[in-house]
Parts: structure tokens; C-alpha cells; sequence
């Protein structure tokens, strides 16, 4: 298959001959990438391959075979957001595996946009052409590592899945960025949400949350709903009191509390085992940035995480404390001020996005 030019989307007046009649809105012409093929491409926008060849009946023939920078008109159900053609700089101890697990692509896709590079080998501080997808991933591998949950039969319980629409993201820093395309997080039986307009994220944002609280109650036995204070507004931006919650990646979540506590801040009103598990949760996505909870707290989880076998080791790289406030750290649990009821929750970019930015 040939180099060409990244796919992207663009509305266009109308379908042609022999295409099912549609709003005008909903159909695209979509470039195809470097390595696409039909099934991916129907995949994207949630039709089917044959649908896709009746569409395009005229242009393709009888070969029915597409190239990169092929045009293909598409009725689309799922509003996917343009791909992107970036550059990425090779960094040391960087594998084929790793930097397509990065961008979310196969390693055999990253080889084919970059023959020059196979050839020579990855070097350190030079380019790779990839093309990125930035939509949230699938259900089925959100969490795969989370773990636990055992059936009567010994099998671990499966998760359920979350459909969350495609194409919201994040753009600039969490700070001074806005949120485009949001979707909102569903009520339902895991969470409590205090505030409708509150609780927009990405699509990677809200399926991430679902699925960890969905393993933090399957692996935990915590049958209470978290209550969601919130995550940003419709369309980001400045959110007050918050200095950043504006490019929905911050989701703040209530620490689970014991049953018959009161209601104030006292360290003795919170399940910290059960809090241990949540964040243990979020993490195992692997997409969680950072996870802010005052360090006068961090002691309490910390001795639970020990409690429930987690060695110093595990920790270490888990959460600040033992380590002071303003030391340095690489842990995902860091210290903020003010934390003290709650998680302050930062999931990482719509892998692909070069849009979005970290502080």
C-alpha cells in the first residue's frame, strides 16, 4: 500500500447514485491512511464494509481496492474526529512495540510509515511519520489489568461495557485548555453526579472512569454509588473554583466513606481500604496522570495499601508519602492542598491528540 495523506472528514451536500438517502450532515469524505482498510475504516464510523462498497460503487469499479489518499464517502453513525499526521522524535530505549502502544496503532503499521527508519534503525532524537486515531479505546481493553473479581466458577467476572460516544477531546493544557465535542457521564447505579452541567469529559475521560469504578465495586464489594463532583463544563474552559478541570481530564471523586459516618472531614469517617482499592483501579488503566490527595492523608492510604499486601516497592511508585510534600516525586498519588475528602482524578490525552496538552 502506498504513503499517502492522513484520513480526515468533511461534510459534503450530497450522496451519490445508488447511496441510501441521508441528512446532509451526516455524510463525510474520508482520506484514506497509510495502512487502512475497509473493515477499520467501517469500524471508525460504525458502518459495515458492504456499505461502504455500495457508497462508492462508481468510484472504486470492479477492483474494489483502496490506496492512501483514496477518497471514500461514508454515512457516518459515529462522528469520528479527523485523524492526524504528526511527527514523533525517537527517544532513548524507545522499541517499535512501545511507540505504537503509545499512539494506539500496530507496531507493523508504525515499520510501514517510517521504511527509511527500519532500515537504519530507531535512533534517538529523529523523526517518525505516524498517523494517530484520537478516539477513546475500546471497552474490552480499558482495564484489562484490573484484575480480581473471581466467579463462583474461579473465572474473574467480566466487566460490563460502556458505550461512550467518540470524538470528544481535550485541547491545550488542563489549565487554560476547553473541551471540544464533550460527552456528558451517565447517571446510574455506580455514581452520584451533584450537578448535570458539571460532569463533561473526552470520550477517553468518561469510558476510563466508568470502567474503573465498574472494577474498583467488582473487586472491592463496595455496592454505594461514588458521588462525581465534577469533571468540567459543556465546553470546558474556565471552571470556578477550580485553577484547571477545563479540558474534561480532571474528574473529582468523593472519598468512600465508612457506613454510619459522619459527614466531616475527620480521617476516621473514611474507608480507607476501600479508598485504596479505587485508586488501585485507576491506575491499573494505566491512563491516570495524576492523582492529587493532601499529604496529611496519604499516611492513611498508604497503611491500608500495606494492610492489603502491597509491598514498599509497589508503592513507590504509586504514592508520595512517606516521601515530604516538596520533594520530588514520580508517584501517581501527589500532594495538593485542600484534598483532603476527595480525588482529584487526571487522566491522560485521547491517545493521538497532539492537541491536548500537560502542564
Amino acid at each position: 500500500m502506498l504513503l499517502g495523506v492522513p484520513g480526515r472528514a468533511a461534510a459534503e451536500p450530497e450522496p451519490e447514485a445508488g447511496a441510501e438517502a441521508a441528512a446532509e450532515a451526516d455524510w463525510l469524505t474520508h482520506v484514506v491512511v497509510p495502512k487502512e482498510t475497509f473493515d477499520s475504516i467501517a469500524a471508525r464510523y460504525g458502518v459495515t464494509k458492504d456499505q461502504i462498497l455500495r457508497w462508492n460503487k462508481k468510484r472504486l469499479g470492479k477492483k474494489k481496492w483502496i490506496y492512501a489518499g483514496r477518497k471514500l464517502r461514508i454515512k457516518a453513525r459515529i462522528k469520528a474526529p479527523p485523524r492526524e499526521k504528526i511527527s514523533y522524535t525517537i527517544r532513548k530505549k524507545d522499541t517499535w512495540g512501545k511507540i505504537a502502544k503509545r499512539f494506539g496503532v500496530p507496531a507493523s503499521h508504525v515499520k510501514a510509515w517510517n521504511p527509511d527508519t527500519v532500515k537504519r534503525g530507531l535512533i534517538a532524537g529523529r523523526s517518525l511519520k505516524i498517523y494517530t486515531d484520537p478516539k477513546a479505546p475500546p471497552p474490552s481493553a480499558a482495564v484489562a489489568s484490573a484484575g480480581g473479581g473471581s466467579s463462583e466458577s474461579g473465572s474473574v467476572t467480566p466487566l460490563p461495557e460502556f458505550k461512550v460516544r467518540s470524538g470528544g477531546i481535550g485541547v491545550g493544557a488542563p489549565n487554560r485548555g476547553q473541551l471540544v465535542n464533550g460527552v456528558r457521564l451517565p447517571e446510574s447505579d455506580m455514581v452520584k453526579i451533584l450537578d448535570k452541567d458539571k460532569v463533561w469529559g473526552t470520550s477517553h475521560t468518561i469510558e476510563l472512569l466508568q470502567k474503573a469504578i465498574a472494577a474498583f465495586r467488582r473487586d472491592s464489594g463496595y455496592d454505594q454509588p461514588l458521588t462525581i463532583s465534577s469533571i468540567s463544563l459543556r465546553k470546558g474552559g474556565r471552571f470556578r473554583p477550580h485553577s484547571s478541570h477545563r479540558t474534561g481530564r480532571d474528574v473529582d471523586i468523593r472519598l468512600p466513606r465508612k457506613s454510619g459516618s459522619n459527614k466531616g472531614e475527620a480521617p476516621s469517617s473514611i474507608d480507607w481500604t476501600k479508598t485504596w482499592a479505587l485508586v488501585k483501579a485507576l491506575a491499573d488503566t494505566k491512563e491516570v496522570e495524576y492523582i492529587f490527595v493532601s499529604w496529611s492523608r496519604q499516611k492513611y492510604l498508604y497503611r491500608a495499601a500495606r494492610s492489603a499486601g502491597a509491598t514498599k516497592k509497589e508503592l513507590a511508585a504509586l504514592i508520595q508519602y512517606p516521601t515530604k510534600p516538596k520533594q520530588r516525586t514520580r508517584a501517581i498519588v501527589r500532594h495538593a492542598p485542600g484534598h483532603t475528602v476527595h480525588l482529584h482524578v487526571r487522566f491522560t490525552c485521547t491517545p493521538g491528540n497532539s492537541r491536548c496538552k500537560s502542564y
